[in-house]
């Protein structure tokens, strides 16, 4: 698209070089107008992307350290080690990838680790995994396994995934409105069609390249605002969710398998009484 710009800018040079130089000369002070227009608008068109992406990418990291922190907790305030346990662990190891999934539109048991023979009919597939959580959590209460307090305590984290879920959907279901990029397109294509033959008087011969490297700047602008505005999907400029969802996966596997004194002592406990 750049080599075409500069084709066309190729004339305004042979009109400036040829007979008709002094007829209909373009203002002075249009093009200077229309790349302050369009230098604020592709400004706030590429932040906008961008806040949209790192949004993204702080969304993913908080539920990284909320993961951890459940883990770490649940890890600590429960002593036995039963099914309901390992439920956990593969529950909120299997979280992140059905995020990933349910942002990609392409949610399915098959691909969770641990959960792949589960059957669930809705489509929600992370709201269905924190409601076995709190199921879980609720099991432990009523059994008297976790107090009160330390049920709170696995909450504050367990309330999180759902947060950043509802953070993420967020950003996936309000792109930059349409008018906004019409708007910027043609702003856009505006900007590249007069832009030689403002410059021309000043650059002469030079206005080929000089436009060619500007219409490349301001498309490239555009089209990498395109690729990081929606920052969950499989290619191009966006988060790794891929490698996210296994560095929690490794995390959560590593503390669910660590014992540690306060798991030790109650289990100690348990077995004098």
């Amino acid at each position: 698209m750049s080599c075409l710009i500069a084709a066309y800018s190729g004339l305004a040079v042979w009109k400036e070089q040829g007979p008709y130089a002094r007829y209909a000369d373009f203002p002075a002070g249009l093009e200077a107008a229309l790349s302050l227009a369009i230098g604020m608008l592709l400004a706030f068109r590429v932040n906008r992307a961008f806040d949209r992406w790192w949004e993204g990418r702080i969304l993913w990291g908080t539920l990284v350290n909320s993961s951890r922190n459940l883990a770490v907790k649940a890890n600590n305030v429960v002593a036995k080690r039963d099914a309901s346990f390992d439920r956990l662990h593969s529950l909120v190891a299997a979280f992140p990838f059905s995020l990933r999934d349910h942002l990609r539109g392409c949610s399915a048991f098959t691909q969770l680790p641990g959960l792949s023979g589960e059957r669930f009919s809705g489509e929600h597939i992370p709201s269905w995994i924190v409601n076995q959580i709190y199921g879980i959590f609720e099991v432990w209460k009523r059994d008297h396994r976790i107090q009160y307090g330390e049920f709170r305590m696995l909450d504050r984290e367990a309330k999180v995934l759902l947060e950043v879920c509802g953070g993420c959907e967020r950003i996936r279901n309000t792109p930059i409105a349409a008018s906004y990029r019409v708007l910027l397109h043609h702003a856009i294509w505006l900007f590249l069609l007069v832009s030689p033959w403002g410059l021309v008087d000043q650059f002469g011969w030079w206005t080929i390249p000089v436009v060619f490297l500007t219409s490349y700047l301001v498309i490239a602008a555009e089209i990498v605002a395109e690729h990081i505005e929606q920052p969950f999907g499989a290619i191009g400029d966006k988060l790794d969710l891929d490698g996210i969802c296994q560095t929690i996966h490794r995390s959560v596997d590593e503390i669910f398998a660590t014992e540690t004194m306060s798991t030790l002592s109650q289990q100690n406990r348990a077995a004098d009484n």
